[in-house]
């Protein structure tokens, strides 16, 4: 009998193999068709890493191979690793999610057309602190056609936010809609929690995630600052261009609102923060993001709405939390379905904006074993 059951799991084996042969060369395929450069993915099973993989190039002109140890700029994943890092200084009771964030400010923060009604942390984790992105201000910083010198994110910020700000507009900073009123998707709003981490720790905000998050989960290459990483482990973002069928390389982009989507790390790191995630918190048998957190942001009970993390059908019966990045060069997407504490990310160097392709993608990469 014992043979027998051998036989039997290396013919199970075998078949997997088979089965991941195939889907790879699928996932190949597909990802030629998209014109993405490189691509590394990460599965979690029931709450742990079940594998990781990787396709393609993270710099092109010199033939390197996406691996395990590539950094790729996660953009507006980003912001899950900036709402744990709120959720923490809540789950201390520093402020409540309903709190008047200018409890905590050197400047106040109001809408000027409803100037009586205060905003929340609760109501920047949900995109409806009525705070609007001004695209003609903004969009010089996010394609990396400003060349001005740096601005702090204290200034950044007040300069924005505040009535006396040289950059403050009270039409296209703010929608008419009262705080809590109607969701606006909003970059500012994820920079002005950073900023809000930085003042009730009392430490800069890239300081407090390497300290709290990335240190005790072991995330060695995550950083919001590129230039302050291995420069030979950065993804190289590019743009396909179909007149001219070129890649053409991206630099690495910064900006100041850099808490809303400025991450760098690789697809090792980002799995340990799902994997602590899909655990309540805890990694290693070590509590490292309060339990309130990943309740509040991703309960269980989906009926009671999203804070930063979206929805995503995977099918008609496994609805699944979800966030995307986009930027020039870049495309990424993480999901988790809390009951199965099963988990995908996804990144790239190259640019997917089409909701049907990346379903496709998805759905590829999620069969694989």
């Amino acid at each position: 009998m014992r043979v027998y059951a051998i036989l039997f799991i290396l013919f199970l084996y075998a078949e997997c193999l088979a089965q991941n042969k195939g889907l790879d060369s699928s996932i190949i395929t597909e990802i030629n068709r998209l014109h993405i450069p490189g691509l590394a993915v990460a599965k979690i099973e029931a709450g742990s890493l079940a594998w990781t993989s990787h396709y393609g190039y993270q710099n092109l002109e010199k033939q390197i191979s996406v691996s395990d140890s590539t950094i790729f700029h996660i953009a507006s994943l980003s912001k899950t690793i900036t709402a744990a890092a709120t959720m923490q200084l809540a789950a201390q009771e520093y402020f409540s999610l309903d709190d008047d964030i200018n409890r905590f400010l050197p400047f106040p923060v109001r809408n000027p057309l409803h100037p009586e009604k205060p905003v929340t942390f609760r109501h920047l984790l949900r995109h409806r602190s009525s705070i609007r992105d001004n695209l003609d201000y903004l969009l010089p910083f996010w394609e990396g056609a400003y060349q001005g010198p740096d601005i702090g994110l204290d200034t950044f910020l007040q300069n924005y936010l505040a009535v006396s700000g040289i950059n403050y507009h009270k039409v296209e900073n703010f929608i008419q809609a009262a705080p809590g009123d109607t969701f606006e998707y909003s970059n500012m709003g994820y920079a002005l929690l950073g900023y809000l981490v930085e003042r009730i720790s009392k430490m800069p905000f890239d300081q407090y995630c390497q300290r709290k998050i990335f240190a005790p989960l072991g995330m060695h290459q995550s950083s919001w600052f590129p230039g302050k990483m291995d420069q030979d482990m950065l993804a190289i973002p590019y743009l396909f261009s179909d007149s001219l069928q070129v890649y053409q390389p991206q630099q690495q982009s910064t900006f100041p609102d850099y808490p809303a989507g400025q991450l760098r790390c690789s697809i090792r790191d980002l799995a340990r923060f799902l994997v602590c995630w899909t655990n309540d918190g805890t990694y290693n048998g070590k509590s490292v993001i309060d339990s309130l957190a990943v309740q509040t942001l991703t309960p269980k009970d989906m009926s009671l709405g999203y804070h930063t993390w979206f929805m995503y059908l995977f099918n008609t019966e496994t609805p699944m939390y979800s966030h995307n990045g986009h930027g020039p060069g870049v495309s990424t997407y993480m999901l988790y379905e809390p009951f199965s504490r099963n988990g995908l990310i996804i990144l790239m160097n190259g640019e997917l904006s089409s909701y049907t392709d990346w379903r496709k993608l998805i759905n590829l990469l999620y069969q694989k074993k």
